[in-house]
């Protein structure tokens, strides 16, 4: 991305190649890194576009075949910790991938995106931004990052918190390559709609920047699953496989 914030012609080469594969929630992730100015590296083709979040040190490829992956996986340096393919892809491929770059774990996730309205700001619910004060709390109860990966989350002013009688009862952030997520109720206070009080309110803050949301659940979180259906998210018919060491 250019300073005055327009996109290269590359980059907006890319973004029509990942429009044009069809089931947009899918690619959504990787569309949000180019429109946001988080992409570098990038090698776009029809068949298939590699990006590189330069701050989240992510690779990211989605392809039209087996073939254009292993391509694409070939241009990612072999050292390379957190490696995502975007797409519905052959588990003996995504083996492969993994294999390919010695890493432990290969983390299928359900896709989702907003593509709605913008939600009304929310009457129901004490809902604030969050400080750097809030990290000894959000240390505490998010078990998914180390505590700098919350202080910077935090630091960049993207975590917002539930508030019951004035006490923090649940959160919700944004994820450094842009997801929405680490979302988390106190047990005192679930089943109160706070979450998604929560997601609603991140989805419109990230569409009054200018941005579309987007997220990603595993496939087993049926509460989640009904939590994005009920906010009228739009969930991708392919699928996300996070390649990495980590565990979350």
């Amino acid at each position: 991305m250019r300073e005055d914030g327009s996109m290269t012609q590359e980059e907006r080469r890319a973004l029509r190649i990942l429009r044009g594969y069809g089931d947009p929630a899918c690619y959504e992730e990787m569309a949000q890194v180019i429109v946001r100015g988080g992409a570098d590296g990038i090698s776009a083709d029809e068949d298939g576009v590699l990006l590189h979040h330069r701050r989240a040190d992510l690779y990211m490829i989605a392809a039209k075949n087996e073939a254009r992956v292993m391509e694409l996986v070939d241009e990612i340096p072999p050292h390379a910790t957190d490696v995502l393919l975007h797409g519905d892809y052959a588990p003996e491929l995504v083996t492969r991938v993994r294999i390919h770059f010695h890493l432990r774990h290969a983390l299928r996730f359900v896709m989702y995106a907003y593509y709605g309205e913008v939600p009304e700001p929310e009457r129901e619910a004490d809902i604030r931004p969050l400080g750097i004060g809030a990290l000894d709390f959000l240390d505490a109860h998010y078990g998914h990052a180390s505590r700098e990966y919350v202080a910077a989350r935090l630091e960049d002013g993207v975590m917002l918190g539930a508030y019951v009688d004035g006490r923090l009862a649940a959160f919700i952030g944004e994820h450094i390559e842009g997801s929405m997520g680490m979302l988390h109720v106190m047990p005192d206070y679930r089943r109160h709609h706070l979450g998604y009080a929560l997601e609603r309110a991140a989805i419109r803050r990230t569409m009054l920047a200018g941005h579309t949301p987007f997220d990603q659940v595993v496939p087993e979180n049926e509460a989640s699953h009904a939590l994005q259906d009920r906010l009228g998210m739009t969930r991708a018919c392919g699928a996300l496989y996070w390649i990495t060491d980590d565990t979350f």
